[in-house]
């Protein structure tokens, strides 16, 4: 299979199951394919990059790192602790704000666009007018009712518009509206999790496997109470993964094999293997040299097993008379 065809089946499985893992022996390219999908999803412009995490899992990684966690500060030479959030909750955290705030200004452009009579496109809510001597935000003509994008914002999160409490229905009518008509799922961000199965994926994921699910993406309804959400400002804090989040992972079959995950976090997965074969064909130009490497790994394949092969990133790369007189002498 050509190149470009093979990482677009993988983009197009990625879109459609949301999460996916890289599987196959080592040094079969996973993790630098894993950026190449991530990259096409995404863009290659820096800013764009910006929107592709990164983490590398190990036995001693856990929910603190990746969720959140209690970490210790020093505030005024005093020693103290504070909740920090791990680096996947600030991915995610950035891609649900990105995604709100495209949403509030194509809603915001429609307000201004219906001119002096108002915008009547949200459902129980009449002759909206935009309004922005307190920052950005819309007020009911002809009334006092006004209604601030940090204010809609909270009550997306689950959230009260305001921290005192008070009637969110016109809030929930707005919250109703950008989610039918103005959330799009244009940019996305991926976030890749290399060698997965190093690390006690259970532990590290926690009450995260269930936002994870394809199914629930983007779903406020279903959004989760974390560990510490007794230590967020507000408590009535919830997190969830919005539907432009992609999750790719990879991991090496000879380390552990797919059969260590629990079922609830493998049926969330789809796993696409990567093969020496495969590796050979795409990252090995010299056709010697790829024929050499695959008859070696058919014999390794069938006295070991296809774990125990050898993918084509461990070949150094030689200058051309190097290349062809190791082909010739093997």
């Amino acid at each position: 299979m050509i190149l470009a065809d093979y990482r677009e089946d993988i983009k197009n499985i990625l879109l459609k199951e949301k999460n996916i893992i890289l599987r196959g022996a080592p040094g079969t390219g996973k993790t630098y394919l894993a950026h190449e999908i991530a990259s096409i999803l995404v863009g290659s412009k820096k800013d764009e990059r910006d929107r592709i995490g990164f983490v590398q899992f190990h036995p001693g990684y856990d929910y603190t790192d990746f969720v959140e966690g209690i970490r210790p500060v020093q505030k005024n030479e005093k020693m103290g602790f504070e909740l920090k959030s791990g680096i996947f909750m600030e991915f995610v955290e950035k891609a649900i704000k990105s995604q709100f705030d495209d949403a509030w200004e194509e809603f915001l452009n429609a307000v201004k666009g219906a001119g002096p009579k108002g915008y009547n496109g949200v459902e129980g809510v009449n002759n909206l007018i935009p309004y922005e001597k307190k920052g950005d935000g819309v007020y009911v003509k002809e009334s006092t009712t006004y209604l601030s994008k940090n204010q809609i914002y909270r009550v997306y999160r689950g959230l009260p518009g305001v921290k005192m409490g008070g009637h969110d229905s016109y809030r929930k009518h707005i919250v109703d509206k950008l989610k039918k008509s103005f959330f799009k799922n244009d940019k996305k961000y991926v976030f890749i999790i290399d060698e997965i199965n190093r690390g006690e994926i259970s532990n590290i994921f926690g009450e995260l496997f269930f936002s994870i699910d394809p199914n629930y993406r983007g779903d406020t309804q279903n959004a989760i109470s974390t560990q510490y959400s007794n230590l967020h400002s507000n408590e009535d804090f919830k997190f969830f993964i919005p539907n432009n989040v992609y999750i790719i992972g990879t991991m090496n079959d000879i380390d552990r094999s797919v059969d260590t995950f629990d079922f609830a976090m493998r049926r969330r997965f789809s796993f696409i293997e990567v093969t020496a074969e495969e590796s050979a064909a795409h990252m090995l130009k010299n056709e010697k040299l790829r024929s050499v490497v695959n008859k070696f790994n058919e014999i390794i394949g069938k006295d070991l097993s296809r774990d125990y092969q050898i993918g084509a990133s461990y070949f150094k790369v030689l200058d051309a008379s190097s290349d062809e007189k190791m082909i010739c002498g093997i």
